[in-house]
C-alpha cells in the first residue's frame, strides 16, 4: 500500500518544481520565526505566510521562474556560506598558518607560521612583498 502511495505521488509531481535550497531555507525560516512567536504571536501569521510560499515554489510548474527565484537567492547566500568556510578553515588552520590578502588585487593567501619576514609572490598577478608570518 505504502509503495503505492508513493508511485502515486512520484507521479503528480512530475513536472513541479519540488524542493531547492530556497525552498529549505524558508522551511528552517518559518521553524525559527515561528519558535520567536512565543514571544511575540503576531510572528505566526508571518511564519505561516513563509510556509504557504515554499509550498507554493514546491508545487509550481512554472520551473523557469522557480528556478531563477532560486539562483538569485544563492548568488547571495553562496558569498555567506563561503566566508562561513573560510573562517572555519582559517580557525582550524590558526596555529600552522598565516592568511592574508594580496595588496594588489585582494587575494586571499597563506604561508607557514615561524618563517619570520618572508618575501610572497601573489599567484594571481605576480605582485611580490614582504610579509611576517
Amino acid at each position: 500500500m505504502g509503495y503505492r502511495f508513493l508511485q502515486k505521488l512520484q507521479y503528480w509531481m512530475m513536472g513541479r518544481n519540488g524542493t531547492d535550497q530556497l525552498s529549505i531555507a524558508l522551511l528552517i525560516a518559518g521553524f525559527v520565526i515561528s519558535l520567536f512567536s512565543n514571544f511575540f504571536w503576531p510572528l505566526i501569521f508571518l511564519s505561516y505566510a513563509i510556509y504557504i510560499w515554499m509550498l507554493f515554489r514546491m508545487f509550481s510548474r512554472n520551473l523557469p521562474a522557480r528556478q531563477r527565484e532560486n539562483q538569485v537567492f544563492l548568488r547571495v547566500w553562496r558569498p555567506i556560506t563561503q566566508w562561513f568556510s573560510f573562517q572555519r578553515t582559517r580557525f582550524r588552520d590558526r596555529k600552522l598558518y598565516r592568511y592574508f590578502k594580496c595588496p594588489h588585487c585582494g587575494l586571499r593567501l597563506r604561508a607557514p607560521k615561524g618563517r619570520g619576514k618572508i618575501q610572497v609572490t601573489c599567484q594571481k598577478c605576480h605582485t611580490e612583498f614582504i610579509k611576517r608570518v
